[in-house]
């Protein structure tokens, strides 16, 4: 399955461009080159940014103690590296197959970079408040409201990553549906069909956030396995066409 993916933005269909709506709906397409580079800084800068949530040991005790100690925010580290890689990958498919971007894209990208730019910190909440399965039950924390904080801080995470998850879906559904922006007919079947799937992901995603509310640390599992799943997903997909479109008819 082979076809131009980068035609430019000026190169809409003739018989869009033919109509007067048709030429005032080209003009509001964008090329898509700020959108990707844009995109791709933010996502760079937020998994750099995880990194700096990973504490050095420094403490008299044992170096293996103390890096064990920390196995919260390792846990996290690799959750959210793991759903902006997925999100990075997905949002790198989308612009494969799309030649242009209108405004409305522009602002639900936006949107989406909003969560992801946003986890490092909600990353940082949950680790540290996954600290409190591991303490003597003394010290267990509560919120006002009467939760234990791991609980709290697990769902907080947890609905971050549901509001990114849904924003992709509607990233690429936008793109699929959205006429003169994917790059030709097989394009937009195909953005249509990646749209679908991301559906689904994000109510899994939904799931373990609610997950989240009565079995914090399992939750937090249920996020890495659901981030694994971002990155396999559409690499597994891209094989797949790879495969068909070689086999000779």
């Amino acid at each position: 399955m082979y076809w131009s993916l980068r035609r430019k933005a000026d190169s809409t269909d003739a018989s869009i461009a033919a109509s007067p709506e048709g030429a005032g709906a080209r003009a509001r397409l964008l090329p898509t080159g700020r959108l990707e580079a844009f995109s791709d800084a933010v996502f760079a800068i937020a998994i750099t940014l995880l990194v700096l949530e990973l504490h050095v040991p420094t403490g008299q005790e044992a170096l293996v103690k103390g890096l064990e100690h920390e196995w919260p925010r390792y846990l996290g580290y690799f959750v959210s590296f793991a759903f902006i890689g997925g999100v990075w990958i997905a949002h790198s498919n989308m612009t494969r197959f799309i030649k242009a971007a209108d405004p409305a894209l522009m602002r639900l990208n936006l949107t989406l970079l909003l969560f992801v730019s946003f986890l490092p910190f909600t990353t940082a909440i949950a680790a540290t408040h996954l600290f409190v399965s591991s303490l003597p039950f003394t010290h267990h924390t509560v919120t006002q409201a009467g939760l234990p904080a791991e609980r709290v801080a697990v769902v907080v995470f947890g609905l971050n990553l549901t509001l990114a998850a849904l924003m992709v879906y509607l990233v690429i559904r936008h793109a699929g549906r959205t006429p003169g922006l994917a790059a030709d007919d097989m394009a937009e079947e195909e953005l249509q069909a990646f749209a679908k799937e991301r559906r689904a992901a994000t109510l899994l995603q939904g799931g373990a956030a609610v997950v989240g509310a009565f079995l914090p640390v399992t939750a937090v599992i249920f996020y890495l396995a659901i981030s694994v799943l971002y990155i396999v997903e559409p690499l597994r997909h891209i094989r797949i066409r790879i495969r068909r479109a070689t086999v000779p008819e």
